[in-house]
């Protein structure tokens, strides 16, 4: 083998030519083989410059020759990297035995290939991909190595990110199925062409009976024929015309999502299927379960539909009840009916028993009515004690007066609760339709009404609704808001009826009458107090009657006369507040009236009102005061000998019915003088109503009344004509 210098080469190296001995003083580089060679290491060198990194090392590892790419993609100039080694680019991107395998490679004489990462003078990180291969010297000892490099950065930037891509979107698709697995709600995505590409076990669960037919690539009008065919879908019904329409109904909802839409379930649950398209074509949906939310809305509409204590359908019900019938029944021309039924005695039975009784009583009459009607009647609790009913046929006002009263002839049957026998009584108020063009709240005003003039009448009675019922409630409501206009205005009025005592002829005092005039029209005292009872105005027109009279009286005593005791009417609402004896001896002393200048009058049936123990504490609080406590109207009520030791009452009034017709040896004589021996019996004073004629008054007088009121002594007198009364007397008898 023989060496030749070849000084051209990067400045050092050898190359070995075939041929035998070893060359001397010979002209070499005459030589054709040298100047081949040297023509073709010149072209390689060239090359090489041109598009490889180079590098020539000794067998320690110092570089020893560099070409000008090296120092370029290194950044470093060739005296900076002639006498050091590799390890001035280490990046520390490679593990040690990276480079042990290298020396190991290229120690042993063979050639090693590989990529390194190298670090450039600025710290920019490069790739080559590297081929070093051993410098044999003639003895075949390695004298050095050669590397040559080729700038791959570009590439493995290229390949890392399309890792960190690759990487990126297997994190995104284990996130996207972990998120999907722990979704509950059914998801689903279909491609711009409809074809299922994504969806997660939920929507498996969402339908289960065409779960297995749920493939990638399956359309979703092919899913949604799958499912109407296994039943899936209650909805679609079971004719191939309803079928068909549900399919339809369903892509055109898919295919253009809105508003979300719900679904019933083979098995009886609901889903709600809420899809939007993206931007890309896609559509995604989202199915959920929402069984137990209109299980609750369905709980929370019977709640509000229904009545806790008797399980009957309410007001609102009744009414959307009606409101179809009524439809119906203009259409056909035939007659349905409403009564309104109420409980007469519901708050004695409370009183007496106790709530939970009368509750017990509320729902077996529930239970009576019902038992009494067929389906296609409707029975409603509109009220604490008031019940509707409604039938949506009836021949005419007859058939349905009759039902009614073998109703009530039901209901009013004793029941036996807790041990106790307990007696209810009702009362109906009727009304038929259509009627004009009234509608349904029209007729259950009408039933209403009917109702009012039932328990007004007579209890325990059927009424129906005639229009003069109505114009009645409207001449009551407006008499009701005239009247509280009245009382804000201070325009009630009154007359006072003079008393006598018989025996002398001597005035003793006068009763307070109730007078009004509404738009000119004199209303009766007894509609003026039923008119402000009913409309909660009662202890207001109390109130102004008293401080009326108590006026009138105070007037009369500033002039010198000496008007007497003062009697006044008070009505049952007045004693059923706690308030009215303190109130009373109040506006009396405001105007000067001690309790001894006042009588109280109360009716027979004031004494048998539910409210009895607040009523008594009032009277007996009044009496202990001085004031006298008068019954009135005596002998056309309820009122017993009982009474009359159960309360403190001072004077008895006998009602004027007896007074007129009272002639010698009739029976009204008889009872009048009855009574009066009675009164005397219980020391109790009597004043006679009504007396109009002298026979009357020497009748009286002969039984042994103690006073007397009627026209025969004086008419009323208004408060104006109080003084001349009083000073057409003996000023001996009547001034002070």
């Amino acid at each position: 083998m023989r060496y030749i210098k070849c000084p051209e080469f990067m400045s050092a190296g050898t190359i070995a030519l075939s041929g035998h001995g070893v060359a001397e003083d010979v002209e070499i580089a005459e030589h054709p083989a040298y100047r081949q060679l040297a023509t073709e290491l010149t072209a390689y060198k060239n090359a090489l410059d041109t598009h490889a990194i180079v590098a020539v090392t000794d067998r320690r590892g110092i570089i020893t020759a560099v070409n000008e790419p090296f120092c370029r993609i290194s950044g470093y100039s060739r005296d900076e990297l002639l006498g050091k080694t590799h390890a001035i680019l280490n990046s520390g991107s490679h593990e040690r035995a990276f480079f042990q395998t290298m020396w190991r490679t290229i120690a042993s004489n063979e050639v090693w290939r590989g990529e390194i990462c190298n670090r450039a003078k600025d710290g920019r990180l490069y790739w080559v991909d590297t081929t070093i291969a051993p410098v044999v010297a003639g003895n075949g000892q390695i004298e050095g190595y050669v590397a040559i490099r080729t700038d791959i950065t570009q590439r493995k930037l290229a390949e890392a990110a399309r890792e960190a891509e690759v990487e990126a979107r297997q994190k995104v698709e284990s996130l996207v199925c972990d998120v999907m697995s722990a979704i509950p709600d059914g998801v689903a995505a279909f491609d711009s062409d409809d074809r299922l590409i994504l969806w997660n076990e939920g929507f498996l669960e969402t339908y289960p009976l065409v779960a297995p037919k749920v493939t990638q690539g399956i359309t979703f009008e092919e899913l949604l024929r799958e499912g109407v065919a296994c039943g899936e879908f209650l909805q679609a019904g079971n004719s191939p015309v309803s079928q068909e329409a549900f399919v339809q109904r369903a892509l055109r909802d898919h295919l253009n999502p809105g508003a979300p839409v719900q679904r019933k379930r083979s098995e009886g649950g609901w889903i709600q299927v809420r899809e939007k398209k993206t931007p890309s074509g896609y559509i995604v949906g989202v199915r959920t379960d929402i069984s137990d939310l209109k299980a609750a809305e369905e709980r929370l509409r019977l709640q509000a539909e229904t009545d806790a204590l008797t399980g009957l359908v309410n007001r609102k019900v009744l009414l959307r009840r009606l409101n179809s019938t009524l439809v119906a029944r203009r259409r056909d021309g035939e007659y349905g009916a409403l009564a309104f039924l109420d409980l007469d005695n519901l708050k004695v039975i409370n009183d007496i028993h106790g709530h939970d009784i009368g509750d017990s009583v509320i729902r077996t009459l529930a239970e009576r009515v019902s038992a009494m009607i067929d389906k296609s009647a409707t029975l409603a609790r509109v009220g604490g004690d008031e019940f509707a009913l409604l039938w949506p046929k009836v021949t005419g006002d007859q058939e349905a007066l009759t039902w009614c009263e073998d109703l009530l002839a039901t209901l009013d049957r004793p029941m036996k609760i807790a041990g106790r026998a307990i007696a209810p009584r009702c009362s109906v108020g009727l009304a038929l339709f259509p009627d004009r063009d009234h509608g349904a709240k029209d007729i259950l005003k009408h039933a209403d009404i009917a109702l009012y003039e039932a328990k007004n009448s007579r209890r325990g009675t059927v009424r129906l609704f005639a229009c003069d019922m109505r114009q009645k409630i409207e001449r009551n409501r407006k008499l009701a808001d005239n009247l509280a206009v009245a009382l804000l205005a201070d325009e009630i009025d009154i007359v006072l009826q003079p008393q006598v005592r018989i025996s002398t002829m001597q005035h003793e005092g006068f009763e307070a009458l109730l007078r009004w005039k509404c738009e000119g029209e004199a209303i009766p005292p007894q509609e003026i107090v039923a008119i402000a009872e009913g409309h909660h105005l009662g202890l207001q027109l109390g109130d102004a009657v008293i401080s009326r009279a108590c006026r009138a009286h105070a007037q009369m005593q500033a002039l010198g006369f000496k008007a007497g005791r003062l009697a006044i009417n008070v009505t049952t609402a007045q004693l059923r507040d706690s308030e009215f004896s303190r109130r009373l001896i109040q506006l009396s002393g405001d105007f000067g009236l001690s309790p001894e200048d006042l009588c109280v009058e109360i009716t027979e049936t004031t004494l048998l009102d539910r409210a009895l123990e607040i009523i008594t504490a009032n009277l007996e609080d009044l009496h202990e005061q001085g004031v006298l406590i008068a019954l009135d109207d005596f002998g056309t009520g309820y009122a017993s000998l009982t009474h009359l030791k159960r309360f403190p009452v001072d004077v008895l009034k006998i009602d004027r019915s007896f007074i007129m017709h009272m002639t010698p040896g009739s029976d009204d004589a008889a009872v009048t003088e009855a009574m009066i021996n009675l009164a005397r019996t219980l020391h109790i004073e009597v004043v006679a109503e009504g007396v109009e004629t002298s026979e009357q008054y020497a009748m009286l007088r002969e039984m042994g009344c103690d006073l007397a009121q009627g026209y025969l002594v004086s008419r009323p007198v208004p408060p104006s004509g109080l003084a001349g009364y009083l000073s057409t007397t003996t000023k001996s008898e009547y001034l002070v």
